[in-house]
């Protein structure tokens, strides 16, 4: 199958993260198909893992080397017209995970006819091929479910170097955007519930209504960057971002529903919390948590605080950016270091910070809509570029 007809038919399934069972069963009939030594289902899930390996390959002497794509789409509606629309309301790769997808299985059919020959031209005749498909990478859940797996852990794959790409748009196309270090921040959704009495919105003095608390926390997480900026004298990435402050029922879904006799119990705040480091990002927990705490205390409230879509740093190794790099100019591919890593998060992470390994973005257009955009669709013509970059990186 031409990889334009793969692309589509993946897009035309899109299933949100940790519900992509059409798109893990797609994969794998395809798979099937390009000879691997071993195919492995379920990882974590619905995550799957194809492996090619030489027939001497001992895991203590020989290296392995990995690539991972994602499996999974995003909640939003597709106004596209295309004949390859999603066929599931809501829900539509905006991301471009159907092509990363496809330039995975592109490196499998690859390796289906040329496994036994680049092992002996290039004198890697001892080594394994590792292909992940992960899911929920949206929500920063799907890495983790692969690594915690015991599915996965009794493979024992000792990954030697790990790779993955992102296409990122508002770049020309075809080119290769890294850099060392980190690529992509870290980042985590955190949860701030207050509850105190509900009353008579006529008494209110009857009740413990947590209005307050939740103006001020709002204030205090808009104002939180600049203060630890100003604070640390940090010159690095830090942002906090209010993303919902509800007070009352959160379950209505007009003002008709609007209970204007009640003064309220319940208060939620949800934030985004990002930075660059790791330990930025747990400062910015730490001092939120503090803050609501400090809070629920003054005004004799109820609190409860949790976290959601956890990323951690995605962080890029020397020696495999070098790789990467020499890819890239082996195919003539014109390669920029990227000066400051991506605001954006990415789950591929978690893989980074246990493999020796790194990102890196390819170019998908600088007309192309961006990432999470209703109207965005992968650009098909950086396919091809995409599994050679692959293939020249298995080759080095």
């Amino acid at each position: 199958m031409a990889t334009l007809a793969l692309r589509q038919n993946l897009h035309k399934i899109a299933e949100l993260s940790n519900q992509e069972y059409k798109t893990a069963q797609f994969v794998v009939d395809f798979l099937e198909k390009c000879n691997p030594t071993s195919i492995h289902q379920k990882i974590g899930n619905t995550g799957i893992i194809a492996i090619w390996e030489s027939k001497n390959f001992d895991t203590s002497k020989h290296k392995t080397v990995a690539f991972r794509a994602e499996l999974d789409a995003l909640p939003i509606p597709e106004p596209n017209n295309f004949e390859y629309k999603s066929v599931h309301n809501g829900v539509s790769h905006k991301c471009g995970h159907d092509g990363h997808m496809t330039i995975l299985l592109g490196l499998a059919d690859y390796l289906k006819n040329n496994f036994d020959k680049i092992s002996q031209e290039n004198n890697f005749n001892n080594k394994r091929i590792v292909l992940l498909f992960q899911p929920a990478e949206e929500t920063g859940q799907g890495a983790l479910q692969m690594l915690e797996d015991e599915n996965f852990q009794n493979l024992n794959l000792k990954i030697d170097a790990f790779f993955a790409l992102h296409n990122i748009p508002s770049y020309q196309k075809n080119l290769i955007v890294c850099r060392e270090n980190t690529f992509a921040a870290a980042s985590t959704g955190i949860i701030i519930e207050f509850e105190g009495l509900t009353s008579h919105a006529a008494e209110p003095q009857n009740g413990n209504n947590p209005a307050l608390a939740l103006s001020e926390l709002t204030t205090f997480i808009y104002n939180l960057s600049s203060k630890i900026i100003k604070e640390k004298k940090n010159k690095d990435f830090v942002l906090a971002t209010v993303v919902d402050a509800v007070l009352g029922e959160t379950s209505r879904k007009s003002f008709d529903d609007i209970a204007f006799g009640v003064s309220p119990a319940k208060a939620r705040v949800c934030a985004t919390l990002r930075s660059y480091l790791d330990e930025d990002l747990e400062l910015l927990s730490q001092k939120t948590e503090q803050k609501a705490k400090e809070l629920a205390k003054n005004y004799d409230l109820k609190l409860k605080i949790s976290y959601s879509e956890k990323f951690a740093a995605t962080t890029n190794t020397q020696k495999s950016v070098a790789s990467i790099k020499k890819a890239a100019q082996k195919l003539e591919l014109n390669y920029q270091n990227k000066e400051k890593p991506f605001s954006w998060s990415e789950d591929f992470g978690q893989f980074t910070t246990r493999f020796e390994g790194a990102m890196f973005g390819l170019g998908s257009g600088t007309n192309t809509p961006e990432l999470h955009h209703s109207n965005y669709d992968f650009p098909d013509e950086i396919t091809q570029t995409g599994i050679n970059m692959f293939v020249e990186l298995i080759k080095s």
